[in-house]
């Protein structure tokens, strides 16, 4: 499912989505650090989908952003966990 664009275009509209939901919510402002680097791996991603055909090397460019992106995601989400358990024991 490498290059992909409905993948790519599920990836930002499942973002969008759980952005909305947490809005809701209205959690504090730093919960949504690890969204941030979620919409952006997917932008990334989808970008990076979009101009393969353009220029091959800025796409791949694009891919490792989103790949650098993936992994600040999960540090992320393991920071706000770790936060949460600090901050409401």
């Amino acid at each position: 499912m490498l290059n992909s664009k409905p993948a790519a275009w599920g990836g930002m509209i499942l973002t969008i989505l759980v952005i909305i939901v947490l809005s809701v919510f209205k959690t504090v402002w730093w919960t949504f650090i690890p969204l941030f680097f979620m919409f952006m791996e997917a932008f990334c991603e989808l970008v990076a989908v979009y101009i393969m055909r353009l220029s091959p090397s800025a796409a791949k460019t694009l891919q490792l952003c989103a790949f650098v992106f993936g992994i600040l995601t999960v540090l992320a989400i393991i920071g706000v966990f770790i936060a949460w358990q600090v901050i409401i024991p």
